[in-house]
């Protein structure tokens, strides 16, 4: 009778401890509102991007209140941005490039510093922090202490 009766309290005790394991992964789980078991990408904010087969749409605020769009073709290499104009209702090509040659450019159209002068400032920083000579000092080691 003892043996059943500390038995039957050994089963209660681990369904507790598993309805109480439960409880706090629930609450774990449901701190920023209720449980999603098919969130987004976790905790990373995604860009509202369209697209596939090389051809992508981006939404874009040229403006305070001047919305478009981009779309990039990556087979063509090429970016085309659009402008909606709500008082006629149209979405109009604003611009498009090829952009093939731009990324072959090293430097176009920066001011100081450029590049170079970001090199040469990096350098010295490293330079800076470097070790040249040895160090030519021994180490002190204590011999141990007798008890």
């Amino acid at each position: 009778m003892r043996r059943r009766t500390r038995q039957k309290w050994l089963v209660f005790g681990l369904y507790l401890n598993a309805a109480m394991l439960g409880a706090i992964l629930l609450v774990l789980l449901g701190r920023d509102g209720p449980p999603r078991l098919l969130s987004g990408a976790w905790g990373q904010n995604q860009l509202p991007i369209g697209g596939g087969a090389g051809v992508f749409i981006v939404p874009a605020q040229f403006a305070e209140k001047v919305y478009g769009c981009y779309i990039m073709d990556i087979d063509a290499q090429t970016l085309c941005a659009y402008q909606y104009r709500p008082h006629d209702g149209q979405l109009r090509l604003v611009a498009a490039r090829y952009f093939r040659w731009d990324r072959l450019l090293r430097e176009f159209n920066t001011e100081k510093p450029t590049p170079a002068e970001v090199q040469d400032l990096v350098e010295q920083q490293q330079a800076a922090g470097r070790v040249l000579e040895p160090n030519r000092q021994r180490p002190v080691v204590e011999p141990p202490q007798q008890p």
